[in-house]
């Protein structure tokens, strides 16, 4: 890589002012030309490590193989170029290689709550083109409906307020603009729109509703059209700001076969027997 690649790239990707962005790719530069590009990297991690831990957090190491996953690599900066926010990397990634996975499952796809896009951006490039599935969105689009009681946690105490992380469905549209599979919204409150795909079979489901009722109501209603084998992947499962999610997962679960598997994205993670 060029001085002057390594310059232009930070430039575009980098979230800082253009000057900040500079000094970093040079900095970068530098630093790749001296040490060589591996332990430069295991430098940087050294000293990232030094000042999470001291604030009580975790950073992933540098030898992770999804770090440098060609896929997730190409989505990761065209959701940067389009400036596309939403769910951290490392739960991109979960949803990308899973869609991998689920590729040759028959069915369709749906996402219940999909606010900007992010998520739905980097499930559709793991399935890629060419698969003949239909990616259902079912959102508001009017945010997240009203908190019950079952979202409160142990002191009583919910971070929901109606409405909030509300987007338009134009910029949803925009966000994931480009994609070879048919894409159909489905605007209304959960479980509203379901009764437009009751016919249909799922290879996978993500529910990204946050609060209890709405992530009820979407595995009572996939769970019976998931194909054998199909993915359902709740993004709320292990967050402390959604005790809901979890309390409406595990209940609906307790009496089926399938085990709730929890990951350390913060995701759940079932596949249907």
């Amino acid at each position: 890589m060029s001085i002057s690649e390594n310059l232009r790239d930070n430039a575009v990707f980098a979230p800082k002012k253009k000057e900040e962005a500079m000094i970093e790719a040079v900095r970068k530069y530098i630093g790749i030309l001296l040490l060589g590009e591996a332990k430069y990297r295991r430098s940087r991690y050294k000293r990232a490590r030094k000042i999470a831990n001291r604030a009580g957090y975790e950073v992933y190491k540098p030898h992770l193989i999804w770090l440098e996953d060609n896929a997730f690599l190409q989505a990761k900066a065209e959701v940067t170029r389009r400036g596309i926010i939403g769910i951290p990397n490392d739960r991109c990634y979960e949803l990308l290689d899973l869609a991998r996975t689920a590729q040759d499952i028959r069915g369709d796809i749906a996402e219940c709550g999909v606010r900007h896009g992010k998520s739905s951006f980097f499930v559709l490039s793991g399935f890629g083109a060419g698969t003949g599935k239909t990616y259902h969105i079912f959102d508001s689009f009017e945010g997240v409906s009203e908190p019950v009681e079952s979202d409160r946690d142990e002191q009583g105490v919910t971070v929901w307020t109606k409405g909030e992380l509300a987007v338009q469905e134009q910029t949803v549209l925009h966000n994931l603009r480009g994609f070879d599979m048919p894409i159909e919204l489905h605007k209304g409150w959960i479980p509203d729109r379901f009764k437009d795909v009751q016919k249909a079979t799922f290879a996978f489901v993500h529910v990204d509703v946050d609060l209890y009722e709405p992530t009820r109501k979407s595995f009572e209603f996939f769970y019976p059209l998931m194909a054998k084998g199909g993915i359902m992947v709740c993004d709320d499962y292990g967050s402390a700001y959604c005790p809901g999610a979890k309390k409406a997962v595990d209940e609906f679960f307790a009496a089926r076969p399938e085990r709730v598997l929890s990951l350390p994205t913060g995701q759940s993670l079932v596949i249907k027997e």
